[in-house]
């Protein structure tokens, strides 16, 4: 081969080689948000505490694409949780605790993923709750029991449709891994969402079979104690349910710079063939006053057996540039006689009354 047949032949390779990178992408990401807040009762008394991830939750992640022709492509996503305050992984100490799957998308026929993945619950509803919107994690529901502060299943089979005039649609199976037994520690979810120009919908249902609740609402459940009392709302011993099911259904209307949202969830503990169920019922409303600055409140409603929780959440944000704001949140929670009060993430209170306070930064990168 001559000199000038061999420039030829690299050009050409070259050239194949960067059409291939192109089709091809690996991001990093994340989120850091760290700041301060007050808390009105921690086990009888106020205190003030450093916060981390109180607007979004903490987190840095790797996501990629790469084209394998005929229309498809190879994903993935890992993605790692942490605390700000001390450098801690979250979700039990898991690297990825957060998302870990790998999978194959196509435009024609959907996306099929496999690993440590979201429910229905969270891809579908989270949009229309005021923990998402305020924004603020502690505006979640009591002991995120209806999964829409972002849950996971290990060991999942996810599958979503692509879309068909505004729906698409979702299921998902999780192998329990226990030798034996098929059902034991399995779990399903099915899931569709609706879009139609400033109108969006969802709805979702999971099964959780051997579900360990490990976040306190201030009292108990089938006669076991859900009172958190160690740091971050934890259970002093987990309590661990026969089964757990858990539906909603959620909307949201953007009419014009406010956004109105609405969701209704229902969960059902099991356990010896008895049953309870808790229920709420939230509404709010996000405005933008300008492209910076935006304010958000909201109501829950919460109903088990004869116990009720009221929950209002209130919040201003803004934007200091594109990927960097500074956040004021107000959370207030009231519960029956006999409850004790405790915000979704924080210790219970030793009344029926709490209300956390937070003032924060977070920076998208």
């Amino acid at each position: 081969m001559n000199a000038r047949a061999l420039w030829a032949t690299m050009i050409v390779l070259t050239g194949a080689y960067g059409q291939a990178q192109a089709q091809s992408s690996v991001q990093l990401y994340g989120i850091v948000d760290g700041g301060i807040a007050y808390v009105t009762n921690v086990a009888g008394g106020h205190t003030w505490m450093q916060t981390s991830g109180v607007g979004q939750a903490d987190r840095w992640g790797l996501r990629g694409q790469e084209d394998l022709g005929g229309g498809y492509r190879a994903v993935f996503r890992l993605e790692n949780g942490f605390t700000l305050n001390d450098g801690r992984f979250s979700q039990g100490g898991l690297e990825f605790g957060r998302q870990a799957w790998v999978g194959v998308a196509s435009d024609r026929f959907g996306t099929l993923t496999f690993g440590r993945q979201y429910d229905f619950m969270v891809t579908n509803l989270t949009a229309f709750t005021a923990g998402s919107l305020t924004p603020s994690v502690l505006a979640f529901h009591l002991g995120d029991l209806d999964r829409l502060g972002a849950e996971r299943i290990d060991n999942a089979v996810r599958y979503v449709t692509p879309e068909f005039a505004g729906f698409q649609f979702g299921a998902l199976y999780a192998f329990g891994g226990r030798p034996g037994s098929f059902v034991s520690n399995s779990a399903a979810s099915f899931g569709v969402t609706y879009g139609n120009g400033p109108f969006k919908a969802g709805a979702a249902y999971v099964e959780l079979h051997d579900y360990t609740t490990l976040f306190g609402i201030g009292t108990s459940v089938l006669g076991k104690p859900l009172i958190g009392t160690l740091s971050q709302g934890l259970l002093p011993r987990f309590q661990t349910f026969d089964k757990l099911t858990v539906s909603g259904i959620g909307a949201g209307y953007q009419w014009g710079p406010a956004n109105l949202h609405a969701v209704y969830t229902a969960v059902i503990f099991h356990q010896h063939g008895q049953s309870a169920s808790l229920r709420t019922a939230e509404g709010g409303i996000k405005y933008t006053v300008s492209y910076a600055f935006s304010l958000a409140a909201s109501y829950a409603r919460s109903t088990l057996s004869e116990n009720g929780w009221n929950q209002f959440a209130a919040g201003g944000d803004y934007a200091l540039s594109k990927r960097t704001d500074i956040y004021l949140h107000a959370v207030y929670l009231h519960a029956s006689a006999g409850v004790r009060a405790q915000i979704f993430s924080l210790p219970a209170s030793s009344s029926t009354k709490q209300t956390v306070i937070s003032l924060g930064m977070r920076h998208l990168f």
